[in-house]
């Protein structure tokens, strides 16, 4: 059974490939409507830059098709993903100008010991520890994210993994200075699955649970990070146009700026009625109070506070 990590699977490596060329996720298997997880084809002048990748950039260097499981997948559900890349494949050749064959890549947080050993799937010598390949015909290889080498090198596939190699893999992504690729890259899509996790601790799974913690800190170092460059974002440009309209003003400005762009770091876009709410207010510590709300409490919350102050 698929889980909200294989999503955030998907979610992360479209995000670090779909610059570097054409890529889908949830391509269509027409037989009975399967799908692949995601398929990409790489543009060659997109793509010639992606050694920030590391292994990942390596993996999608080819036409290739991804399939991620945050659970370790049984042999029967390995051979279904040799039958669904077959009936990709052949529905590929059916097109006017069929593309090029993509390999298909199953990324297993865990060691599949029967589908390895029932499919021959054996180590590539030319990659690092943990990849293995099939048969030529199968167009088919296994990255087993658990017996991945620790290295900067790896650590976006690892991000893949489950359980401790997972909580590793965070901390390693914490601990990059704020401006690594990595980090730019991972960090946005795990705080949004962080949101899909259900807030009744009765809902959630042991994964979630223990993500929930393994990922504390690096939420709360973001946050501190958002708040901070949104204030002084926000403040530059409150100052920068306070010189053509009035130092007083520019600060208010500048305020009730940096509060929609902390507010939007943490929650998305912020309701069209809040916004006019915040552009419209005229007290500079309405502003900064909000703009602490902004960076500690919920969406909720917030939006609480502010409109109490409009119908005030």
């Amino acid at each position: 059974m698929r889980t909200r990590f294989d999503q955030f699977g998907k979610q992360m490596v479209r995000t670090a490939l779909e610059t570097r060329g054409p890529v889908e996720t949830d391509a269509e298997v027409p037989a009975d409507t399967r799908r692949i997880d995601l398929w990409f084809m790489p543009d060659p002048v997109r793509f010639s830059g992606s050694a920030d990748l590391g292994l990942l950039g390596r993996i999608a260097g080819g036409p290739s098709t991804l399939e991620f499981f945050h659970n370790t997948p049984g042999g029967d559900e390995l051979a279904a993903c040799l039958i669904k890349h077959g009936e990709f494949r052949h529905f590929l050749a059916l097109r006017r100008t069929p593309p090029p064959v993509p390999t298909q890549w199953v990324i297993s947080s865990g060691r599949p010991d029967g589908g390895i050993d029932g499919l021959w799937l054996r180590p590539i010598a030319a990659w690092p520890p943990g990849i293995y390949e099939g048969p030529p015909p199968l167009w088919t290889r296994l990255v087993v994210v658990s017996e991945l080498p620790v290295a900067r090198e790896t650590l976006l596939v690892r991000l893949l993994g489950a359980g401790l190699v997972l909580k590793r893999a965070i901390a390693e992504l914490k601990d990059l200075p704020p401006e690594a690729p990595e980090r730019t890259l991972a960090l946005p899509i795990l705080l949004r699955l962080r949101l899909t996790v259900p807030s009744e601790p009765e809902k959630q799974t042991s994964d979630d649970q223990e993500f929930l913690m393994d990922t504390q800190d690096i939420v709360e170092t973001w946050r501190r990070e958002a708040v901070q460059e949104g204030v002084e974002k926000g403040l530059q440009q409150g100052l920068e146009r306070g010189l053509e309209r009035g130092l007083e003003q520019g600060v208010k400005q500048g305020v009730a700026h940096s509060l929609v762009e902390v507010y939007e770091a943490r929650f998305g876009a912020m309701p069209k009625a809040l916004r006019a709410v915040v552009e419209a207010t005229d007290d500079e510590r309405t502003l900064v109070a909000w703009l602490r709300l902004a960076g500690t409490r919920s969406a909720d919350e917030i939006a609480a506070a502010i409109r109490s102050f409009r119908a005030s």
